[in-house]
């Protein structure tokens, strides 16, 4: 991707992450064309089969943690080479750019604490959980550094690039942060914690979506055994005092992965966010 004159770098990003996902997904749907293979199972839980003539890895315990997310190795199939060189390509596009953003430090608060380790272990109960403390926020008295502290904690390494780990888990961030997202720029998070303004998120509905279900159905595996996208909907209530409460539409895909820091699922990027 071209760096292109008078394009702001934080769009340049979000349009990077965006397209890296649609290129996978057109690259996996165009090679299920071309060869039949058996049924790979959608991830819907913490509960993992390996597919045959695949290993399992973790990689070395860390100082601080001798927990790492689960790996595995699948097989060389047609199908696995194609695509994966696909996303190799893909991601030298992004190399330059990510590595030059910057995150706060992964943490947990007490205004954004830990999910449920029990929400944690199932795809659909963490993309509900973390989904509804993203959108739930008190401007007034939460800060977007610990947000996004707290969403870096919850973030899952992008196994789909191929970036070294320490710029793929910044895709979770980036993907928050970049027009269009739900985190407010820091001077739109000052004004509506000047005008009290609160959200509150209701109604949702996650399903996986369908593209990600015909990839799964080409025969490729993600390196990433916990990795699934999820078609997310519901509702924003926007409540301002002296102001009547605005209800309105969001949506957007949100891709899950085995958590970086604690066991379970994490989030990989939120893409697509469409409010109405």
């Amino acid at each position: 991707m071209m760096y292109l004159r008078g394009m702001r770098r934080s769009t340049l990003l979000a349009a990077m992450i965006v397209a890296l996902i649609d290129a996978v997904l057109a690259a996996m749907i165009i090679t299920s064309l071309l060869s039949a293979h058996p049924s790979a199972p959608v991830h819907g839980s913490l509960r993992v089969t390996t597919a045959k003539g695949a290993t399992t890895t973790t990689s070395p315990p860390s100082a601080k943690s001798s927990y790492q997310p689960l790996r595995v190795h699948p097989p060389q199939s047609a199908v696995e080479r194609a695509v994966n060189q696909r996303m190799v390509k893909m991601s030298l596009q992004g190399l330059s750019v990510l590595a030059s953003e910057s995150f706060p430090s992964p943490a947990i608060s007490a205004t954004y604490g830990a999910i449920d380790a029990s929400d944690s272990a199932s795809a659909t109960l963490f993309a509900m959980a973390f989904t509804q403390e993203l959108l739930d926020i008190d401007f007034a008295t939460a800060t977007r550094e610990d947000l996004l502290a707290w969403a870096n904690y919850n973030n899952a390494p992008n196994t789909l690039t191929g970036l070294p780990t320490p710029l793929s888990a910044k895709a979770l961030c980036a993907s928050l942060t970049m027009h269009p997202s739900p985190v407010p720029t820091a001077q739109a998070w000052n004004l509506l914690a000047k005008s009290r303004t609160t959200w509150l998120v209701s109604g949702l509905v996650v399903s996986v979506n369908p593209a990600w279900i015909q990839a799964m159905n080409s025969g490729w595996l993600s390196i990433d055994p916990l990795m699934v996208i999820y078609d997310v909907s519901g509702l924003l209530t926007v409540t301002t005092p002296g102001h009547p409460p605005v209800v309105q539409s969001v949506a957007f895909a949100l891709t899950l992965g085995g958590a970086s820091l604690h066991p379970g699922y994490g989030a990989v990027a939120l893409n697509y966010w469409t409010l109405n």
